[in-house]
């Protein structure tokens, strides 16, 4: 259901996960840079995004269409601040050259359609206040479904207050049905403060398992549902990104959490 991997600290640019190994619909590379380093990369048949997780860079992309952004990005971390992305298409090259210290997560998905390149400002983030109660946690909505700026990526982050959950009502997304459609997903987390931990839970009928969740994790989730849970004290941060055959954002939720949307409804009546 779950695999799990680490980005290695030490390297400046690693290959977390490989489009097509296991079937995958996703790609992940890390790349980390000093003030002034340079990386070239090119996609291929492949469509790209570029999140900053710390840091700000320039980017020259070159392919059917050109373009170039500098300034992107600038937190100091997933915590501090809104994330921009870059939208690379297929058969384009581009050169990320870091401005400041700089760690950048590059998502990327099979593509067969030519899109322009695009850059998403913070300001273009809707930020959703989801859940209630112990499930409460923000999610920013970098590229979402239904979004024309990818074919096949959905792109967001999830703060996730000490002892909470996300991912709550459980879902789902691994099979073709009338509510339901295959999309692979990954997290990369980041703990705060970074000695601490929050569990990912992955099940399905007749199978369970569970992993610790440590800073700079990544997991792919393939099928089953996937609740995370901070631990006291902790929060968690964690990029999430999805790309199937069809990029609607159709899923099924864990039947006995029926009663969670009527809550949240009723908790947050009962607040205002």
């Amino acid at each position: 259901m779950i695999t799990k991997y680490k980005v290695n600290p030490q390297s400046n640019h690693q290959t977390i996960i490989q489009i097509g190994k296991n079937d995958a619909w996703l790609g992940l590379d890390v790349v980390r840079l000093a003030v002034g380093e340079s990386w070239e990369g090119e996609t291929g048949a492949t469509e790209a995004g570029l999140v900053p997780l710390s840091g700000k860079f320039m980017v020259n992309i070159s392919g059917v269409q050109s373009a170039q952004w500098n300034g992107v990005g600038g937190r100091a971390d997933m915590f501090s601040a809104i994330p921009w992305a870059v939208y690379v298409p297929r058969h384009s090259k581009f050169t990320v050259t870091a401005e400041t210290r700089l760690e950048l997560a590059i998502a990327k998905a099979p593509c067969d359609k030519d899109l322009p390149p695009a850059v998403v400002k913070p300001e273009d983030v809707r930020v959703v206040n989801a859940g209630a109660a112990n499930w409460r946690r923000d999610v920013r909505l970098v590229i979402p479904p239904g979004s024309p700026l990818s074919q096949r990526i959905i792109i967001g982050e999830t703060i996730n207050p000490p002892g909470n959950w996300s991912g709550i009502p459980p879902h789902k997304h691994d099979e073709i049905s009338g509510a339901e459609n295959i999309l692979d997903e990954w997290y990369l987390f980041k703990v705060k403060p970074a000695g601490s931990y929050g569990i990912q839970i992955g099940y399905k009928e007749g199978q369970e398992e569970s992993f610790f969740i440590h800073n700079d994790d990544v997991f792919l989730m393939q099928n089953g549902y996937h609740p995370t849970v901070a631990a006291p004290g902790t929060t968690l941060g964690y990029l999430w990104v999805l790309s199937g055959d069809q990029k609607t954002y159709n899923i099924t939720t864990d039947p006995s959490f029926d009663w969670v949307t009527s809550t949240e409804a009723v908790l947050k009546e009962t607040n205002r």
